[in-house]
């Protein structure tokens, strides 16, 4: 593996070698119903999440049609014009950078929604965003995952607000998270999301469509579960929803600490290495406080049951002498809303914004080297007030995602407990994560210069490799955190 042709590949992909009129390129094949905008700068599609080492577009397709996607796709290999698909617009790696002078393929009109109560499968479109799918599916008794999804360390000089669950915010698509894997609150009992996905329908590089699942194109499907953005459009895709447990309800409990509690919280993680209960999850945010004149954090613990099963949990949490505390029973439908004291996060769904994220993933909890962090962090905010950052952590169970055998999908990372996002610490914290020193990340989480054995797993880079050059050896899909192809350097076995 040679990670220096990422960037070459990547480069050379987006540089377009001559000026073109999208209008006129891409007018004649698209249907009645669709639409080109010569900006991407318009109201009319989707504006991205962080405008950090973003795509540079010189307009942008809101096609109508799957007929619509394959004549953009078609153009746009023959005449090699770079483009990015968009759904919920939320991507941050800074890989999206390489596509330079390119086109924006606006998803929007691939929002169905279609929900059989009677079996629970859910068939959703390449655009549909979380806000479409909770309350349909709720009413029906059914639950589905709270992915998670953080916009955590900012070096900019605002305020970063806490974001307990971005994934569940309203504007975030469903596939984007899934095609990732789809890390959730709910993972340990239900799983990834990507587990629960049934089947896609793809636009291939070939401008062919084609359907993959467990039995058809059943290597794509595999590949499609992890590193699924190098593949091709997807237009929709059916998951199998499961029924709501403990009646629809959960706890939903926040405890807000003065700094000098954080290094308990890290020994209460560490503690809970040997196993956290699968209907549990905590989202922690550290910041700094300037009416307090230091850091504070807030953690927020959801129960996917009863108050009294999660109770001895808390207690550990509440013993520890909180500055305030709340317990909460709500539906699942507004966990996202009541944590961390139900603060408002513009982040989460905000445009157009500067999130330069920066994540460990780790499977263990190094409370030495956390503190440490939160120890130079409180000194970098002391020494320079005008510029707020911040820390998160999400520890989610893994009990139902490790029943389910590593070779089943591209996701590499099921043993995964805690997602940390920060910034300066990333390669000491790594150290501790818990996997020999090497990097490690979930691929939507990645800032996008950490590798492809750090997104996907030295292991799986071989067959992803196979699969990329079946479906699309040319790299038309290859601007989102890539995976190898036999050109650039990476010996892939027949």
């Amino acid at each position: 593996m040679r990670p220096d042709n990422i960037w070459q590949k990547v480069l050379a992909l987006g540089s377009t070698p001559a000026a073109f009129n999208i209008t006129e390129l891409f007018g004649p094949g698209l249907s009645a119903g669709a639409s080109i905008y010569e900006t991407s700068f318009t109201s009319d599609v989707s504006q991205r999440w962080s405008v950090h080492r973003a795509p540079s577009f010189v307009g942008a397709i809101k096609p109508a049609t799957v007929e619509d996607v394959q004549s953009i796709v078609k153009i746009a290999a023959k005449h090699k014009v770079p483009f990015l698909a968009t759904g919920g617009g939320h991507g941050v790696s800074s890989t999206l950078a390489g596509v330079r002078d390119g086109v924006q393929v606006d998803l929007g009109n691939f929002n169905d929604v279609n929900f059989d109560a009677e079996t629970g499968l859910l068939t959703v479109g390449g655009s549909v965003k979380f806000s479409q799918i909770i309350d349909v599916v709720h009413k029906a008794g059914y639950q589905f995952r709270t992915c998670k999804q953080s916009s955590s360390y900012e070096e900019t000089r605002t305020l970063i607000a806490p974001s307990p669950a971005v994934g569940t915010a309203p504007c975030v698509g469903v596939l984007g998270a899934t095609l990732g894997g789809g890390v959730s609150a709910n993972q340990g009992r239900f799983g990834l999301l990507s587990d629960i996905l049934q089947s896609v329908e793809l636009v291939t590089a070939q401008g062919s469509v084609v359907h993959a699942s467990r039995t058809d194109n059943a290597d794509l499907f595999w590949a499609l579960r992890g590193a699924g953005a190098n593949y091709g459009v997807v237009t929709s895709a059916t998951f199998k929803v499961p029924e709501a447990i403990n009646e629809g309800r959960a706890v939903n409990a926040n405890f807000l600490y003065a700094a000098d509690k954080i290094p308990s919280v890290f020994d209460i993680l560490a503690s809970l290495d040997s196993g956290l209960p699968q209907d549990l999850a905590l989202n922690i945010f550290t910041g700094w406080n300037a009416q307090a004149g230091g850091l504070m954090m807030i953690l927020n613990a959801n129960y996917y049951g009863r108050e009294d099963q999660v109770e001895p949990w808390l207690d550990v949490f509440q013993k520890l002498g909180p500055l305030n505390a709340e317990v909460l029973d709500v539906p699942w439908t507004r966990v996202y809303e009541t944590s961390y004291f139900g603060i408002n996060d513009t982040k989460a769904c905000g445009r157009r914004q500067h999130i330069n994220m920066y994540s460990v993933a780790a499977r263990r909890t190094d409370a030495p080297a956390l503190s440490a962090f939160v120890e130079d962090l409180a000194k970098f905010s002391q020494d320079n007030k005008d510029i707020t950052t911040s820390f998160v952590v999400h520890r989610f169970a893994t009990e139902a995602v490790m029943k389910i055998p590593d070779v089943e999908s591209a996701y590499a990372y099921r043993d995964v407990t805690m997602h940390l996002f920060l910034h300066s610490a990333r390669a000491k914290l790594n150290k501790g994560a818990g996997y020999n020193g090497e990097q490690t990340v979930y691929v939507n989480f990645a800032h996008g210069d950490e590798g492809r054995a750090a997104w996907y797993g030295e292991r799986k880079l071989e067959r992803l490799g196979r699969v990329k050059s079946e479906w699309d050896p040319d790299g038309l899909f290859s601007f989102y955190n890539p995976v190898p192809t036999a050109d650039d350097g990476y010996e892939l076995r027949k």
